[in-house]
């Protein structure tokens, strides 16, 4: 069922127990309400500065909440939450059987005027728990059927004009069921929507380092171009490492690994151009690409 989890987070104590507001009226219906666990979130370095994530379980329904609350007021933080309220809202409406994203349930202010938001949480954990101290030569197959079906996610959003521009291996959530990767894509705080955005109006979303495109960090509008770079770069994380990030620029990491073989390091260099005319000009353009390789070292095996 989408929205339950079932791990264990552990008992209640100071370092996990609920800001003060969530005793409020508008939550009891979530029962017990915990921090949600750094290892789980992907925002421990962040989430004090932005926000923070809490789990409650609804009494009624047995699902699990996320609850993402303001760590302090602030506009610049309020208008990137009320962005991802907006996205998430256009998500759910336009793809509402949608497998891939969350479910917004309740949004809105606590007593002292900071935002929140509510929305299911997902079984799956980020995909940054699969990047290894060392390469693993033997999971090359499975990292491009996980970075397929993100393709497929992907191809969804930018059908309803909304493309995420922050994906990174921390907020896409994978499982493997049935030997088949089960994707979700989630933090929608940088998302483009371009209704939304057609009056114009100053661009300038919070961004991951290497993984959002340069036109992104540029302030410049996006389009799918912009997850193409993304996907890329996460494509290369899961096979190569996190090294990069602190080494060298992308591209030059890419252009100097030879433990990528040629044809797909073509494929990950046309990802990754800097400049968004270079790339695959859709993100089904680049998915073509990877399954044609995918078919070439791994034929017949595919399913539909």
């Amino acid at each position: 069922m989408r929205g339950q989890d079932s791990g264990n987070r552990g008992a209640v104590t100071p370092r996990n127990r609920p800001d003060r507001y969530l005793k409020s009226a508008r939550f009891k219906r979530f029962g017990t309400i915990q921090r949600l666990g750094s290892h789980r979130s992907g925002h421990a370095s962040t989430e004090h500065v932005r926000h923070q994530l809490y789990v409650g379980r609804d009494t009624r329904t047995r699902a699990n909440a996320l609850i993402k609350v303001l760590a302090k007021p602030g506009l610049v933080y309020e208008h990137n939450l009320a962005n991802e309220i907006a996205t998430l809202s256009t998500i759910n409406r336009e793809l509402p059987d949608s497998p891939y994203f969350p479910l917004l349930w309740d949004h809105g202010r606590l007593p002292d005027r900071r935002m929140f938001l509510i929305m299911s949480l997902f079984d799956e954990w980020p995909l940054a728990t699969t990047v290894g101290p060392e390469r693993m030569p033997h999971r090359l197959v499975a990292h491009i059927r996980t970075s397929l079906e993100v393709a497929k996610a992907l191809a969804h959003l930018h059908r309803i004009g909304i493309f995420h521009v922050d994906l990174n291996p921390m907020n896409i959530l994978c499982r493997v069921e049935q030997s088949r990767p089960v994707i979700r894509i989630v933090d929608f705080e940088s998302a483009y929507e371009v209704v939304r955005r057609s009056n114009g109006g100053a661009y300038n979303p919070p961004t991951t380092p290497g993984f959002s495109a340069p036109e992104v960090v540029h302030g410049r509008a996006p389009d799918g171009r912009a997850d193409v770079f993304s996907l890329g770069a996460v494509l290369y994380t899961v096979l190569a490492g996190y090294g990069w990030t602190w080494n060298t620029e992308l591209s030059s990491a890419i252009q100097a690994d030879t433990g990528i073989d040629a044809d797909l390091r073509a494929i990950l260099l046309t990802s990754v151009e800097r400049e968004a005319q270079g790339r695959y000009q859709s993100v089904e353009e680049m998915s073509a690409a990877l399954a044609a390789y995918l078919e070439s070292i791994w034929p017949g095996r595919q399913r539909p």
